[in-house]
C-alpha cells in the first residue's frame, strides 16, 4: 500500500511538474511586451548586455516627461530590447514569457524622481537581411496606466537609413550618435506623455520626443 502511495504521488509530482514547464513556455498573448515579467527591486538604470557580449558599447540616456513636455515623469516603467551584433534575438536556453522572443538582451528601469533614464547595452545589429534598419525597441507604462509601444529607437548614422526607414516611423525617434572616451557610444532619448499624441494608455498617449545628444550629467 504505501508502495502504491508513493507512486501515485510521484506520478501527481510528475504530471504537475510538467504542467509547470507548459505553462513556463506558454507565449504572452502580446508579442512586444514585457511589463509583466519586470523583476522587483528596479532602479532608473538598466545594463541589458553583460560586459562579455560583443559588440559596440552603447548609453542611450534622456528623460520621460509628463504631458505639459516640462514636468518630469517620476516612476515610469521602461522595457526594452535588441537584437545582439549578428542582428538575431539571441537566446541561451531555458526562456520563459517573452524572452522565448525577445532572446536575453532585453532589460527593465524606473525613471527617478527627475524622469531621468539610463540603459547599458551594445549597438544593436540590422537582421541579417537587411531589410529594417538597426533598432531598439521600447515600451513605457505610466504609474497606474497600461503598458505601451512606442516608435523604436533607430540610429542616424545607420547606412540602412533613410531607404530602410519604416514607413510612418516618426524622425524625432531617431537618434544621433557620439563616441566617447573609451570607444563608448552615447545616444540620447527623451519620451513625453503627450495627452493629444497618437497612442492610448489609459488617461495618456505616449509620444516619443528625440532631443539633441548632450549629456546632462
Amino acid at each position: 500500500m504505501r508502495r502504491l502511495i508513493a507512486l501515485l504521488m510521484f506520478a501527481t509530482s510528475c504530471n504537475g511538474s510538467a504542467q509547470q514547464r507548459a505553462a513556463d513556455t506558454r507565449l504572452p498573448d502580446c508579442e512586444a511586451c514585457g511589463a509583466a515579467e519586470a523583476p522587483a527591486g528596479l532602479t532608473a538604470t538598466m545594463t541589458i548586455a553583460p560586459p562579455e557580449e560583443p559588440g559596440e558599447r552603447l548609453i542611450i540616456r534622456g528623460t520621460v516627461y509628463q504631458p505639459d513636455g516640462r514636468r518630469p515623469a517620476a516612476g515610469v516603467l521602461m522595457y526594452a530590447y535588441h537584437t545582439n551584433a549578428a542582428g538575431a534575438y539571441a537566446r541561451r536556453g531555458g526562456e520563459r514569457g517573452n524572452a522565448q522572443r525577445h532572446g536575453y538582451l532585453r532589460g527593465w528601469l524606473l525613471t527617478d524622481s527627475l524622469g531621468r533614464y539610463t540603459i547599458h547595452t551594445i549597438r544593436p545589429a540590422a537582421y541579417p537581411s537587411a531589410t529594417e534598419p538597426q533598432h531598439v525597441h521600447v515600451t513605457l507604462t505610466p504609474p497606474g496606466g497600461r503598458e505601451r509601444w512606442v516608435e523604436s529607437t533607430l540610429f542616424a548614422d545607420d547606412p540602412l537609413l533613410p531607404e530602410r526607414l519604416p514607413r510612418g516611423h516618426p524622425a524625432d525617434a531617431i537618434v544621433r550618435v557620439e563616441r566617447q572616451a573609451g570607444d563608448t557610444l552615447l545616444a540620447r532619448r527623451d519620451f513625453v506623455l503627450d495627452a493629444s499624441g497618437r497612442r492610448e494608455i489609459g488617461d495618456f498617449v505616449l509620444k516619443a520626443e528625440a532631443r539633441d545628444n548632450r549629456d546632462p550629467r
